[in-house]
């Protein structure tokens, strides 16, 4: 079995970014301002070296959990683009951009991100 990684971004709900997030819209209804939530941004189910792609889009070794915590503002995403086209995402939310869309989205609203490999 390969390595299947993805990216993790955890921080506060806000009203205004439900359309980049994964649920439709009225499953968050009652969510508060402020509770956390934790959303997949970047998965990649092709295998080992898609995922070390993703990885090194943000600068870490996969197998390295030390590196893990992400630093959103260091990631390539002109790399993370090329990727993750919204052409090439068909499960992508119409209004997040795709999930390089929504990642900037999150990182503007001061999401903590994370890389787990799997497998």
């Amino acid at each position: 079995m390969g390595m299947y990684g993805q990216v993790l971004a955890i921080g506060p709900f806000r009203a205004a970014l439900v359309p980049c997030l994964t649920h439709a819209a009225w499953r968050y209804d009652g969510t508060r301002d402020g509770a956390v939530i934790v959303e997949v941004v970047f998965e990649t189910p092709e295998g080992s070296s898609r995922s070390r792609q993703l990885a090194s889009c943000f600068g870490v070794d996969p197998w390295d959990f030390s590196t893990h915590a992400l630093d959103p503002w260091r990631a390539d995403v002109e790399a993370l683009r090329a990727m993750f086209s919204v052409e090439t995402v068909a499960d992508a939310p119409p209004a997040s951009g795709g999930p390089v869309g929504k990642f900037l989205r999150l990182r503007e609203a001061n999401f903590a991100f994370y890389f787990m490999p799997n497998g």
